[in-house]
């Protein structure tokens, strides 16, 4: 019996969102009005503690969501209501090989209409957001309830003449000030976690998409990624912040007031490799975090320090701890054994890519993939893209199947299939080798992704500027 419920669960669950609409899509509740001393408070919330939950457009209940976490099956899960979704995106998700206890992965979808502060036009808009918690859950979920009404808040105040405005003579364009109310709403969602996170809620990094006046507007902070894939090709939208790709940024706070956040314990220097006692008194390669090229210098104690950075990739660490240099949360993380705080050199700053959409040729399988590092540390860009494409290929079933077809593959394929007790790849016969194929490791972290459509925007976007000009012409 339990076997054949897991069955059901694997093929599709799902629900409302927040219980909001009758989509079951998270739709913001807002009055229009906006205070203008609200306008210039950037304030936090006071954000409670939540219980946990899944994404809430899966609509798991208790019992569906202890099956969805099962480490040994490590079933699939896909939206049983495929119209929980705007567009019918495709999303799909697998619980970790036993990493941690629960899934630390959030997602969330809301569509509405956004109410500028000093106009009577409402546009629509639709946001997508995933985070990838760690040493804990209660940041990701609190960022998965909370992140998308910061922004929505942080984009009513931006007055309607300037958001309308690309003019390649404005002084500031409507995407710039889009840009700047998404960057304040990751600082807000930030600050409003703060007392979770000191209590031992963990940290998340966070990936945001957007749709707003014919533009695609891409987030990301930390190692969860956006990819845009377009016809035959594909294109990052974000990229990922670990501690090797941020080593200069970290290192230069490190050397902030002669290395006071450090507190004696760690180097902000970066050594062509680690340097020994022995070596005390002789030459060795290093620089520092102003430097992009190499010199010498005779190598003392001070330098014999822990590395602020180490490891290469994936397996860089802030103080040997933390793997991830942007997100929310993590403020009581604390250096092992040296009681040095971490929090200084973390930023929940996002990096922002704007497309206007009208600059592509676009069809109805053109998507955007989003995706938790559990995706991405085992597939490539092209990979997924590939995936993808060749999942939305064919003409049947229809597309809002293949949508969700399509999440479902991804994360098979970086999943594998459990043979005896181990975790393969598709590729990989039970000694873990293939013919012509080198074996890869699957993942074994949380994976979530999401396949998200652009045409349809497009089309409702020209749609709402057809209806817009007849009322206003009326």
């Amino acid at each position: 019996m339990l076997n054949r419920f897991k069955t059901v669960l694997m093929n599709a669950v799902g629900a409302s969102e927040l219980g909001t609409s009758e989509l079951g899509i998270e739709y913001p509740v807002t009055d229009g009005d906006v205070d203008i001393d609200y306008i210039n408070a950037n304030a936090a919330l006071e954000i409670e503690t939540m219980p946990y939950s899944r994404p809430s457009f899966l609509g798991l209940t208790s019992e569906e969501t202890q099956v969805s976490a099962d480490h040994r099956v490590r079933p699939i899960i896909v939206p049983r209501d495929l119209s929980r979704l705007p567009w019918c995106a495709g999303y799909a998700e697998c619980i970790n090989a036993g990493k941690s206890k629960l899934n630390e992965d959030q997602a969330s979808a809301t569509r509405g209409d956004l109410k500028l502060h000093d106009s009577n036009i409402t546009i629509p808009y639709v946001m997508f957001s995933m985070f990838d918690g760690h040493a804990g859950y209660q940041v990701a979920l609190s960022a998965r309830i909370h992140l998308h009404r910061i922004i929505l808040d942080r984009l009513m105040t931006i007055p309607s003449v300037d958001l309308f405005n690309e003019s390649d003579t404005a002084v500031v364009k409507g995407s710039d000030l889009v840009t700047g109310a998404i960057e304040i709403a990751y600082r807000l969602m930030d600050q409003s976690v703060e007392m979770q996170a000191q209590r031992g809620g963990g940290g998340c990094t966070a990936i945001t998409i957007l749709f707003l006046n014919g533009r695609l507007y891409a987030a990301g902070a930390g190692d969860s990624r956006t990819v845009l894939v377009v016809g035959e090709g594909q294109k990052s939208l974000t990229r990922d912040h670990t501690p090797d790709s941020e080593s200069h940024r970290v290192r230069a706070l490190g050397s902030l007031r002669g290395g006071e956040l450090l507190k004696g314990h760690f180097t902000q220097l970066e050594f062509m490799r680690r340097p020994i006692q022995q070596e005390l008194g002789l030459m060795i390669l290093y620089r520092d975090p102003h430097m992009t090229g190499w010199a010498y210098k005779s190598l003392a104690r001070p330098d014999l320090r822990l590395p602020l950075i180490s490891g290469r990739g994936k397996r860089s660490r802030v103080m040997g701890t933390i793997g991830v240099t942007r997100g929310f949360g993590d403020h009581g993380l604390k250096a092992a054994n040296t009681g040095v705080s971490i929090k200084p050199f973390l930023s929940s700053q996002p990096e922002v890519t704007s497309l206007n959409l009208d600059d592509y040729d676009l069809t109805e399988r053109d998507c955007v993939i989003m995706a938790t590092d559990g995706l991405w540390d085992v597939i490539t860009e092209k990979e997924a893209a590939n995936i993808l494409r060749k999942t939305l290929a064919p003409d049947t079933p229809s597309l809002e199947y293949r949508l969700t077809m399509g999440a479902q593959e991804l994360v098979q394929a970086a999943r594998g299939q459990l043979v005896g007790r181990a975790w393969r790849t598709k590729s990989e016969n039970s000694e873990g080798i293939a013919k012509n194929t080198k074996p890869s490791i699957p993942s074994v972290d949380d994976i979530s992704v999401l396949a998200v459509p652009i045409y349809p925007y497009l089309c409702e976007h020209k749609q709402w500027i057809k209806t817009t000009q007849q009322y206003t012409s009326t």
